[in-house]
This record gives structure tokens, C-alpha cells and sequence, in this order.
């Protein structure tokens, strides 16, 4: 039960965008249920400064479940779109708006959980929206030059030790700069743990789906 705590520091510090690619690489990771305040196509970007991170053939035919609040109909389905034309299966949902005189929700919660099968085998769980600003970086090219402005986000990591692709995915997204130098610590990395994460996982996955969803 492998769990890591990240704190973006520098432009390089891409954990989040790494661990969402490398997981959709992976061959035994099937589907994503994402969840964000906020979205935006980040796919160009992506093909533009990071080709080794785009959503590529690699990911043709996986399932990307999109959801965000209402109001965010319009990104949901740009992205969506953008992902479809990229080959993978994208569907888009959004909060229900509230009814007169009920409590507002607005959905804030920034979420992803990764399944092999029907199994959760990964999820981060932080700061990081499904956006431009989370999902550029420079991880792959130290010396490219940084925006002015970057996110600080701080983004939790949990996976199954016992899974090959969700370890080998984390572990690449750890390594891939700086020979794991660079790397956050990671805690429980141990198989034994992996019963107690994957109810985390699962009751987080399930709580997820249990909110009031409209598909666009």
C-alpha cells in the first residue's frame, strides 16, 4: 500500500500529469474516473511540449469518465471531444444544479481513480485540476524554460504494491528525472498494506459515483 504526498516546487514537478499518462499507458489499467474543479484541452499542449506525455495510440480504447461541476459544460465537452479524437472512449458528466431551495453543491474535489477491470488500483487524490497549468511541465526536458507563473499543487498518491502496471506506473513517475533523487518519500511501500488502501480506493471510487451526475 504505496502511499506518496507531493508538493510541486519547481516546473519539473509534474507528478500529477506523469502518473495520469503512465497510468493510461499501462496495458492492465482499463479506465479513469476523473473528477475536477476545472478543466480545459490540454491534449495540443501536450503534443506541443511534451510529446512524450501526449494522449497518444498507446491509449486508444481506454475509458476516461470526465466529472466536474455545473457550469463547467462547456470544458467538459471540449475536452471530451479532444480525447475522443485522440481514440480513447471520454464521457462527460456534471453536478446536478441545485433546485430551488435546496443545498447548493458545487464540486470542488479534485479526484482520480484508475481500475484494472473493476478494480481501483490507483488513485490522487490533491489540488490538481484536469487543466493546462497541472498538466504542463518539464519533467522530460530540465532545461526548458518555465512559465512565469506555475501551480503550486500538492497532490496524495495511493496504488496496490501487488499490481504490476499501477507499480511500475508510480514507480516510472518517480524515477523518470533524477534517478528517483527528485522523488517524494514513499510510506507503506509494502504489499501487506495493500488490503487497507484498496478499501480506501474502492469507497473512494464508490462515493464518487454516488453523487447526483447529469451526462452532457
Amino acid at each position: 500500500m504505496p502511499i506518496a504526498i507531493t508538493l510541486r516546487k519547481h516546473f519539473s514537478d509534474s507528478y500529477y500529469r506523469d502518473a495520469l499518462v503512465r497510468a493510461l499507458n499501462s496495458s492492465d489499467i482499463d479506465s479513469a474516473y476523473i473528477a475536477s474543479g476545472f478543466f480545459s484541452d490540454f491534449t495540443v499542449e501536450l503534443d506541443d511540449s511534451a510529446p512524450d506525455f501526449g494522449i497518444g495510440e498507446q491509449m486508444k480504447g481506454k475509458k476516461v469518465f470526465l466529472y466536474g461541476s455545473y457550469g463547467e459544460d462547456a470544458s467538459l465537452r471540449e475536452l471530451r471531444a479532444a480525447l475522443t479524437r485522440r481514440g480513447l472512449k471520454a464521457y462527460a458528466y456534471r453536478l446536478a444544479s441545485p433546485e430551488p431551495g435546496d443545498l447548493e453543491l458545487r464540486w470542488h474535489a479534485k479526484v482520480a481513480v484508475f481500475l484494472s477491470g473493476t478494480c481501483p488500483v490507483l488513485a490522487i487524490v490533491g489540488s490538481s485540476n484536469l487543466t493546462n497549468p497541472s498538466m504542463y511541465g518539464n519533467s522530460e526536458r530540465r532545461f526548458t524554460a518555465s512559465p512565469k507563473r506555475i501551480q503550486v499543487e500538492a497532490d496524495t498518491f495511493y496504488w496496490l504494491h501487488s499490481h504490476m502496471d499501477a507499480a511500475q506506473a508510480m514507480h516510472d513517475v518517480f524515477h523518470y528525472w533524477g534517478g528517483g533523487l527528485l522523488a517524494p518519500q514513499i510510506a507503506f511501500d509494502h504489499e501487506k498494506f495493500d488490503t487497507e488502501i484498496e478499501k480506501l480506493i474502492e469507497s473512494l471510487h464508490n462515493n464518487l459515483l454516488m453523487y447526483s451526475w447529469r451526462d452532457i
